[in-house]
Formats: C-alpha cells, sequence, structure tokens
C-alpha cells in the first residue's frame, strides 16, 4: 500500500512532464530547432511523461521462480520518465547543455513478491553542444548542428521498459534505464521560420545517427513538427518523433515496431523567460495494435536472469498513449546594451536605437518638440504642440498640394491636381468639374455638364441639351442639327422608321415611308398598270400578271410555259397541235444507250422540229442534253454535250440557220426525277429544246 500511494504521488507530480528532443527546446516538445540562446544565457527545467498503458511492458509477461513456478505479470504497469537539464549560451551560435534523466517503473507478479524490475533509477547522463550556422536574421531558413554523448551511469537491473531503442543489444540482457556503453549521437536540424514574413508559422525537421561504441544498437533519430503561433503568449503544434534501429539485434527490426509517437500540444509563453508545454504522446503503434488485437511477434521480447531466477516479458515500443509535459525558465546572465545607447537592454524601452542617436532614461531616441518623431528624424524641430506632422516632423500637407492643413479647405484633394489658395482644385470655367478632370474647360456658363465637364446630351444624339429641339429622341436614332430626327427625302418619314429612305420627291407613302401598293403585287400604286392583281400573281415591272411566252396564258396557269410566238394554245396554254409543243416533241428524241447516235423513231420527231422553225423564222431554240446521276460526272457531262450537238446539228443540216441554234450539256445537275429508281433515271436522260431570245 505504501508503494502504491508512493506511485500516486509520483504520477501527479510528474505527469506533466515530458521527454524532449533537445531538452529544454523553445519549440514544442519533442521538436529539435536551429535556434540558440544567445551568448551568456542561461536555461534550465524539468519535463517528463507518465503512462499507465498496460500495454506499454507486460502484456504475455511471467515471472519465474527458482522451483519452476510462474507467475504471471500485473497488468497495471505505470511508468515515469522524467529529466533534468540545464543549458547555456556560450557564443550567440554556440549553446551546451547537460540532462539528467530520472526513470520509474511499477512491476509486479500477480503474488506479492518483489521484481527485480520495480523501482526506478537514475539514467544515462547525456552532454550535447549546438552549433548554429551564421545565416542572417532576414533570412526564413536557419540551420544546426547538435552533438550528443550518453554516459552508462544508468542505473542495472531495474525497470522493464527500454527508455531508448540503442539501449538494445545484440547478445546478452537488455537494461531498461542503461545501453551499458557510450553512445554518441549527431543531428542536423533545420528550421523553416515564416514568422519573420508575417506568417506565424515554424516548422522544425531533424535527422540524426546515434552510435554505441560496443552494446548498443546503432540507430536512426528523427523528428519534425509544425507550430503555429496564434499569439505572442502561447502557440499550437503537432510533432511527429522516432528511432529506428539500423542494425540487426537479438530482438527482430521491424520498422513499425520501433518508437514512433505523434504529438499534439500547446506551449505557453509565461512572464520572467518561464515556458510550460503540455502534450499528448500517442504511439504509432496504438494504431497498428489496438488493445482489442494484439500481436506479441511486433513487441520487444526481454529475458532477464538473477540468481537462478528468470523473467520474460513482452513490451511494445512506445505506450499507446501518455501524458507530457515541459517546464524551462531562461535569463541572461550579464547586462547588454545592444544598441550601444549605454542603457542596458533590460531598461532600454527601445533596444534597436541607431547608433550616435541621442537617447533618454529609457534608451529612445529624443524629441524636443513632442511631435512624435525623433530629433535625428525631425527636419522640422520647432514644430509648435498639437499640430500634425509628416514622417519627417514637418506640418502635415495630407494630400500633398502645397497648402498644410491647417489652411487647406479641401485636405482631401488628390495628388497632382492643381488647387488655389485654399488647397481646393482649381475650376477655371466655373461648372462644378476641377479643370484636372474637365475634359471641356470652356463650357459656357450656366450650362448643366456631366461628371468630365462637358455640356449634357441627355439623349446621347450627339446635339448637346441646350441646343437639341427635339431632347428625348430614341438612342441611336440619326438625328440632324436641331438634334431632331432626320428625314433625307421629306416624305414626313423620319430615316430611322423610312424603310424606303429614296422615295422620289412629291410621291405619297404610308406609315413606313413606302409608296403604297393596295394589291401587294410589289409595284407601287403610282407605278402599276394592273392595280387589282389578285393576291399570288406573279407581275412585271408594270404591275401586270407575267405571261413569259405570251401567249395569252399567265405563267401561273401555263402548262406549256415555252410555246413559241404566234401558236395557238388552249385554256392551259398547251399549243392545239402538238406538232408545236415542245414538251411533247421532246419526249420523241431518244438516243442509243450510252451513245450520241439517234434511235431511228426520233428523226420524224426532229423533222417535225424543222418545220416548225421554217414556220416561226422568229424562234430560236436551245437544245438541252441531260443525263441521269449513273457513272462519273466528267463522262455524263461530255455525254450530254454530244447528244445536244448532235440534235443542233441535224438541224442546221436541214437549213436551220446556226444563228437560231445552240447547243449544251448539262450532265445530270438538273434531275426532274428521282435517279434512285430506274423509271426516273429513263427520265432524267433527256433533251430538252427550250426557246431564247
Amino acid at each position: 500500500m505504501k508503494k502504491l500511494i508512493l506511485l500516486l504521488i509520483g504520477a501527479l507530480t510528474t505527469s506533466i512532464f515530458a521527454q524532449v528532443g533537445l531538452k529544454g527546446g523553445s519549440d514544442g516538445l519533442h521538436q529539435q530547432n536551429a535556434t540558440s540562446l544567445g551568448q551568456w544565457t542561461l536555461s534550465g527545467g524539468i519535463g517528463g511523461e507518465f503512462s499507465a498503458d498496460s500495454w506499454y511492458m507486460v502484456k504475455d509477461g511471467y515471472y519465474i521462480y527458482p522451483n519452476g513456478k510462474r507467475s504471471t505479470l500485473d497488468l497495471i504497469s505505470p511508468s515515469i520518465s522524467t529529466n533534468v537539464h540545464v543549458a547555456f549560451g556560450v557564443l550567440d551560435f554556440w549553446d551546451i547543455g547537460i540532462v539528467v534523466p530520472l526513470y520509474y517503473d511499477m512491476v509486479y507478479p500477480t503474488h506479492n513478491i518483489s521484481s527485480h524490475l520495480d523501482g526506478g533509477g537514475i539514467g544515462d547522463l547525456e552532454m550535447w553542444m549546438k552549433f548554429r550556422v551564421p545565416l542572417s536574421d532576414k533570412n526564413v531558413f536557419s540551420l544546426a548542428a547538435l552533438f550528443q554523448a550518453t554516459a552508462p551511469t544508468g542505473k542495472k537491473g531495474v525497470g522493464m521498459h527500454p527508455r531508448q531503442v540503442w539501449h538494445i543489444n545484440s547478445w546478452g540482457t537488455t537494461d531498461a534505464y542503461t545501453a551499458n556503453d557510450w553512445v554518441f549521437i549527431g543531428n542536423l536540424i533545420g528550421t523553416f521560420d515564416f514568422t519573420k514574413k508575417q506568417v506565424p508559422l515554424r516548422w522544425n525537421m531533424n535527422i540524426g545517427f546515434a552510435g554505441a561504441l560496443n552494446e548498443g544498437a546503432n540507430a536512426l533519430t528523427w523528428g519534425t513538427g509544425l507550430n503555429v503561433l496564434p499569439h505572442s503568449y502561447f502557440d499550437l503544434f503537432v510533432e511527429a518523433s522516432g528511432e529506428t534501429r539500423v542494425e540487426k539485434t537479438r530482438i527482430p527490426r521491424e520498422f513499425l515496431d520501433d518508437p514512433m509517437r505523434l504529438t499534439p500540444g500547446v506551449r505557453f509563453h509565461l512572464p520572467a523567460g518561464v515556458d510550460l508545454a503540455l502534450g499528448m504522446d500517442i504511439g504509432v503503434n496504438a494504431f497498428r495494435n489496438p488493445s482489442f488485437n494484439y500481436n506479441k511477434d511486433n513487441g520487444y521480447p526481454i529475458v532477464r536472469e538473477k540468481n537462478g531466477e528468470i523473467l520474460r516479458y513482452e513490451t511494445v515500443s512506445t505506450a499507446h498513449y501518455a501524458v507530457s509535459a515541459l517546464l524551462t525558465w531562461k535569463m541572461a546572465l550579464k547586462n547588454k546594451d545592444s544598441d550601444g545607447d549605454g542603457v542596458f537592454d533590460k531598461f532600454d524601452v527601445c533596444f534597436h536605437t541607431p547608433k550616435g542617436v541621442a537617447v533618454d532614461s529609457v534608451g529612445c531616441p529624443l524629441d524636443s518638440d513632442g511631435d512624435g518623431i525623433p530629433d535625428f528624424l525631425d527636419k522640422c524641430a520647432d514644430t509648435p504642440k498639437g499640430l500634425a506632422v509628416d514622417s519627417t516632423g514637418c506640418l502635415l500637407d495630407a494630400d500633398g498640394d502645397g497648402v498644410l492643413n491647417v489652411d487647406d479647405q479641401c485636405p482631401n484633394t488628390p495628388e497632382g491636381v492643381s488647387v488655389d489658395a485654399t488647397g481646393c482644385p482649381i475650376d477655371t470655367d466655373k461648372d462644378g468639374v476641377p479643370d484636372e478632370k474637365d475634359k471641356c474647360p470652356n463650357t459656357a456658363a450656366g450650362v448643366s455638364v456631366d461628371e468630365f465637364g462637358c455640356p449634357l446630351d441627355t439623349d446621347g444624339d450627339g446635339v448637346t441639351d441646350h441646343l437639341d429641339k427635339c431632347p428625348n429622341t430614341p438612342l441611336n436614332t440619326p438625328v440632324d442639327a436641331n438634334g431632331c430626327p432626320s428625314d433625307q427625302d421629306n416624305d414626313g418619314v423620319p430615316d430611322h422608321l423610312d424603310k424606303c429612305p429614296n422615295t422620289p420627291p412629291g410621291t405619297p407613302v404610308d406609315s413606313t415611308g413606302c409608296p403604297p401598293d393596295f394589291d401587294q403585287d410589289g409595284v407601287p400604286n403610282h407605278l402599276d398598270k394592273c392595280p387589282n392583281s389578285k393576291p399570288g400573281d406573279v407581275v412585271d415591272s408594270t404591275g401586270c400578271v407575267m405571261d413569259s411566252d405570251k401567249d395569252g396564258v399567265p405563267d401561273a396557269i401555263d402548262m406549256c410555259p415555252h410555246t413559241l410566238s404566234g401558236v395557238k394554245v388552249d385554256e392551259k396554254g398547251c399549243p392545239i397541235n402538238k406538232k408545236q409543243d415542245l414538251s411533247q416533241l421532246n419526249k420523241g428524241i431518244n438516243f442509243k444507250t450510252g451513245s450520241k447516235r439517234l434511235t431511228n423513231a426520233s428523226y420524224a420527231t426532229l423533222d417535225d422540229v424543222v418545220t416548225l422553225l421554217r414556220q416561226i423564222p422568229a424562234a430560236n431554240l436551245e437544245v438541252q442534253g441531260h443525263t441521269d446521276k449513273t457513272g462519273k460526272e466528267k463522262t455524263n457531262l461530255e455525254l450530254s454535250q454530244e447528244r445536244a450537238q448532235t440534235v443542233m446539228d441535224y438541224f442546221v443540216k436541214k437549213g436551220i440557220s446556226e444563228n437560231r441554234i445552240r447547243a449544251i450539256g448539262y450532265g445530270s445537275e438538273r434531275p426532274i426525277a428521282d435517279n434512285k429508281t430506274k423509271a426516273g433515271r429513263d427520265t432524267n436522260r433527256r433533251v430538252e429544246l427550250i426557246p431564247f431570245e
């Protein structure tokens, strides 16, 4: 019971402490950074880690008595790791330090018999020095090297969980608190401090190597941490750290079994140089080996023998969960006067005063006239009290127009604008728009102007309001010099509405400016010789119904629109004498397949055409040759031309003048039936006789 009470007291007093990479470092808990303490600065503190995680040490462990009897180890096995650390800044870039670790493990068999592992003791003494590369303070990135050495001062034969991975050796038992040999560690540290660019972030990273002289396991050490600095009084951080063996040991190596942990936390910056950091350590093994799925093969099997007694236990690499914390304090041991103004830094309110500048008792530059501008920058050292001044200590001219604020009636004049004696922009034509913006600087008095000082043109017709006789003209309407809509043909309809803008003078027009056309045949009334045409009739330029072949039958109902002049026709416009009907004669002209040779039956039809041409000497005919779509178009075109020429040659041979006949082959480009059917193709292979003048 007494030991249990002591354990609880120890847990309460040390659970706020944690181990750190660089014991007492200025960021997070386990982070190392590339900053240094500064010359003649002393730092000290205590840190530690507390865990009561039963998976940490004794899962599957047992104790063997000299008589061979086994006793299972207690599952509740708290573990405490603490350290006391001191560091000193030798130079601005060189720090040295020492760390004394203290450990305690509580391990009992199920029977109340003292265990060799129960108890506490000192760990291996650690000495270190760090060198920071002296880069410019303005650089975001900084670099440092850390060198550590641990002496084999740790207590042997006590404790259950190895505190460092290099405590594990290749041939004998492993002690929890010591490596049993000297270990030398080197780390390279990099820091990205974005606070130098006004971004509240700092990122640290380190990687190193731990080498043991004889017994311990050589290992890599590594870590990284991201710190968010929302306020000068505290930081928020999350960090990852670990140790990884790089040589074979008696305990098999497995990357994920070596110590690795994530640590979220907060670090407070208290008065008098005191820092307090709190965090929660989460072992990576908490994700790999949760309590409901423990695999003993992933742990460290430790066997220890003493006085014939054997103890064996399984321990995982790190606790699943642990509480960690750090308390540090630092102070400067020597009074410094960094800016050389005669006032020590601890009393200096203005500790970056330029050299040679006279200062007051608190180290701030003198300001004789009390205008807020120190004398060494004040170009107007006798400014009356209470008046606003600029960065040079002279009376303020906020808008830079040459008129001081005390006299300026327009204190917000834009830069570069010419002003009068009162500091207001000059307005020569008194239209309310300063000359600097006035695009019409000579506007007549009393004329309304826009923001650019030009006379208003409300309807945007190009004629200013004071001259516009039609001030409400629709937008984009062409106007005359008076601002009224223009009417070029003077027909009473403005041009923008006039669909017939060139109507002859005196011609009556409708509302669109066009001459009326009552019968809607496209010929205006004043030119229409047939003003009562029926709707839909095709008319000529005189407004009368079209009759192309002048046979007295309008084209609209003429079934034979190519009748020769003088031929008598029926009511459909077709010749009464079928031998005078060209549409019928066309059907009798045929050729042998694929040839320009006429069929024998075609000559009678051609003779009828010759007779018709002799009867009507004024008639002229165009012989058109046509083919279907079959074959190549070039061949079709040549064949159609040859057939048309054959017919023409026959007419000429019969005494018809060449001037009255012309032959044209159109190939397949003018079909009158569907080329996809045989009947259609037969119809498309034809010769047509068309009159021409």
